[in-house]
């Protein structure tokens, strides 16, 4: 697999298989007939025998890529049990923009879609929040009364501005209730890295914040909310991957042409059926993503600036300058494969089916941190933050990571090749 090939395409063959190990369990040479050594000695085994099952599981559980994946893979974007999703702004100034038109008070979160330089998961401690909080039923169901809005760590210096200013320090992973004009609405325990630090459990989260919701009620606003895309396409690409979940990306040279097309995605984008099934990003262009394999039958996006795009043969009848396309991010969210792409003349009446059609294809795959680390280490993919990050540890993580993709790197490029088979005739 390469590292452009994404794990949750939309045909079953372009999904990621990874490879389990084991350990080597090896029998002592010596046999000792004490009765504790031999108990010792037979967890061993079972723990050998669960440990070699699972070894021979492995490959195809991660094949059939259970949607919802696994412990560490689910993320708020991830449904519960009765399909409930919340649906994220992705930037500081538009959740700020619509708490301010609607009056309602505002419920953030922030982590970073990655880890020690390795993409495609979010940070432990935003999956943890994720798992234990924001994933219940009773929670989702209260944030329908606020605006919610989640940051990406290391991405904005005005974003992490705000969240020091509101947190006292620079931290990666955030979690706040705010007023509508971004107070603090219900004083922290601690630093605020996680709803503990502010209630006792579930059912106290959702009874303060529904108290909160009266307080503070949604007004009658003038407009429609706006779509709550990511900083940048490239960084959309990877929180994409890292919520499990398709792209929705405008693309329009011309900012009022640009705003327009937002507005029609928008709608769709908060309808009861597509909320939180899609990450959303705009750009002027695709100059600087990578997208692959389109497998269209009647467009061209020769004019979108595309880059390491692959076009087939049938894809030249006409060609589009604007428009929206749904691309399923790689394993890592580095790079994308184009789906579908929509003109800007067919968005108001093919966009819906469109979407509808590839949230429903859209397969949610397994993945690991190990197996990501291991991955992008054989690939040499690294991700590099918009700003610095903070912590000592985490930039020192990063470093060490980093040097030892580009070890790889020149390792393989200075292994000699394999040497070309040999066309001569069998003696």
């Amino acid at each position: 697999m390469n590292a452009a090939e994404p794990i949750a395409a939309i045909t079953p063959p372009a999904r990621a298989k990874f490879r389990a190990t084991t350990t080597d369990f090896r029998p002592s040479p010596a046999l000792d007939c004490n009765p504790r050594t031999m108990r010792t000695n037979l967890h061993a085994l079972i723990a050998a025998t669960a440990l070699a099952s699972l070894a021979v599981c492995m490959p195809a559980l991660a094949q059939r890529a259970p949607r919802g994946g696994g412990p560490e893979a689910r993320t708020a974007a991830a449904t519960t049990k009765d399909g409930a999703i919340i649906q994220w702004y992705a930037t500081l100034d538009r959740g700020l923009a619509e708490a301010k038109r609607t009056g309602k008070p505002i419920l953030l979160v922030s982590g970073a879609p990655h880890c020690a330089g390795v993409s495609g998961m979010w940070c432990p401690g935003k999956v943890k929040i994720d798992n234990g909080w924001l994933l219940k039923d009773e929670v989702v169901a209260a944030s329908r009364d606020f605006v919610c809005i989640r940051l990406t760590s290391y991405e904005s210096a005005e974003e992490a501005a705000f969240v020091t200013k509101l947190q006292g320090n620079p931290v990666n992973t955030v979690f706040a209730i705010l007023t509508p004009d971004a107070q603090p609405a219900i004083a922290m325990k601690g630093l605020g890295r996680g709803p503990g630090e502010l209630f006792s459990d579930p059912a106290d989260m959702v009874r303060q914040m529904g108290e909160l919701a009266k307080k503070f009620p949604a007004k009658k606003a003038d407009g429609e909310p706006a779509l709550p895309i990511t900083l940048d396409a490239r960084l959309g690409l990877a929180v994409a991957s890292a919520d499990l979940e398709p792209l929705a990306l405008v693309i329009a040279a011309d900012a009022k042409e640009r705003a327009a097309l937002e507005a029609k995605v928008a709608k769709l984008a908060w309808s009861k059926d597509l909320r939180g099934r899609f990450t959303y990003a705009s750009a002027e262009s695709l100059k600087d993503l990578k997208l692959k394999d389109l497998k269209l039958t009647d467009l061209k996006l020769e004019d979108l600036k595309l880059k390491d795009l692959k076009l087939n043969e049938k894809s030249a009848a006409t060609t589009i300058k604007s428009g929206v396309l749904l691309i399923e991010p790689d394993v890592f969210g580095v790079e994308g494969t184009v789906a579908t792409a929509i003109a800007a003349a067919d968005v108001g009446t093919k966009l819906d089916a469109a979407m509808h059609d590839a949230a429903a294809k859209h397969v949610r795959a397994t993945k690991s941190r190990e197996q990501l680390k291991r991955l992008a280490l054989a690939k040499g993919v690294f991700f590099e933050t918009g700003i610095p990050v903070s912590g000592k540890k985490e930039a020192e993580d990063r470093a060490k990571f980093k040097a030892q993709v580009e070890e790889a790197k020149k390792a393989r490029e200075t292994q000699a090749p394999a040497p070309a088979p040999s066309s001569a005739p069998a003696a």
